[in-house]
């Protein structure tokens, strides 16, 4: 058995799910017209009354925009979040690991 120094064994290990929003492709775009683009989703979480301390973008394979909204332990609370940003209008995504993670 080994000590707690060494963490959790891989048998206890629970997965991630990350929730976030999907914005459109920066592809092409320069930098003033990325930070718009940020701007407009977090404009528009903030006008449903959803404000973060931090704002953690992230880029995936397709060069699109996306908001990490979440982060869970349990799929069935990843849901529940996404059934409410949905109703706010928001294009979804939910993944296991994150763009550029080594998992």
């Amino acid at each position: 058995m080994k000590s707690p120094a060494h963490g959790p064994s891989i048998s206890t290990v629970r997965p991630m799910y990350y929730v976030l929003i999907q914005g459109p492709s920066y592809r092409g775009l320069d930098f003033d017209s990325r930070e718009r683009v940020r701007e407009d989703l977090r404009l528009k979480l903030e006008s449903n009354g959803v404000r973060y301390v931090e704002y953690c973008w992230v880029w995936d394979e397709k060069d699109r925009c996306q908001l990490l909204v979440g982060r869970y332990h349990r799929l069935e609370d990843a849901r529940w979040w996404m059934a409410a940003l949905r109703s706010f209008g928001f294009e979804l995504s939910i993944r296991t690991e994150l763009p550029g993670s080594d998992g």
